[in-house]
């Protein structure tokens, strides 16, 4: 439980923050026509992870310590017997915390296992969501072609997938060359070939049990500089190390 605890502190408070900041950019213009701001989860899950999280009382209890807060704003109201918001609930709250008149948000819920998205509804906050049950590329490549495509993806594959990498690859492909922002998680072991072939830099926690790795493209890369200093923090608190990982060949470093 520690090591996917561990994965889930790291990629949510990276998601929070690079959410966080695509979303307010795209609300700042006051001028212009309304539109819909669309979150898309490729592999969502219920939307609720049982608790408590290992790490997590630690982190909480460093929360000053950190320049960025859309994490832990994001983790209020709590849920009920210690349990953990996943991914997608926690995305609608970030957007829920975001000022603009012109702006609806809503949220694209994907998982292959139908019965996480038979649960998924109860746990549905306030953003209006669809639920979706598709392998998640064939999905993801269709919903690029629906009216309003998403402006922000997170894949997340699964450990056990073993196509998951290429799949991310081409998916990161994909969306960099749509210009949609996007963000991918992939487990530290097998990172470098990613890495590589994606051209983009992996924000890495280190750790005697695995870790995990985190890449970001599509215009939501731009939230590097921002979290750095957070990032060596959060892993020194989760008992690991953090690692920059950059392509090995240099004419694809973005």
């Amino acid at each position: 439980m520690s090591a996917d605890a561990r994965r889930t502190i790291w990629n949510q408070f990276i998601l929070a923050r690079a959410l966080a900041r695509v979303a307010r950019a795209a609300a700042e213009p006051e001028d212009g026509d309304s539109f819909t701001f669309c979150y898309t989860d490729t592999h969502a899950g219920s939307g609720r992870i049982a608790g408590p999280l290992t790490y997590l009382d630690k982190v909480l209890a460093r929360r000053g310590a950190f320049l960025t807060q859309d994490f832990f704003k994001a983790l209020s109201p709590a849920l009920p017997d210690d349990g953990h918001p996943g991914s997608w609930v926690l995305a609608g709250r970030v957007m829920q915390e975001v000022d603009g008149n012109r702006v609806a948000f809503e949220i694209d819920v994907n998982d292959i296992d139908k019965d996480l998205i038979a649960a998924a509804p109860l746990h549905q906050e306030q953003l209006r969501a669809r639920f979706w049950s598709h392998d998640w590329f064939l999905f993801l490549r269709s919903r690029l072609t629906m009216a309003n495509p998403p402006n922000f993806v997170f894949i997340d594959p699964p450990p056990d997938d073993a196509r998951g990498p290429a799949y991310a690859i081409d998916a990161a492909i994909l969306l960099d060359t749509l210009g949609v922002p996007y963000m991918v998680s992939y487990p530290v072991a097998a990172s470098q070939e990613p890495i590589n072939q994606i051209g983009r830099t992996g924000l890495e926690l280190q750790a005697t049990d695995g870790g995990g790795g985190v890449l970001l493209g599509g215009g939501a890369e731009n939230v590097l500089l921002d979290i750095l200093p957070d990032m060596r923090l959060l892993a020194e608190i989760l008992g690991g190390g953090f690692h920059v990982r950059l392509p090995q060949n240099i004419d694809y470093v973005i």
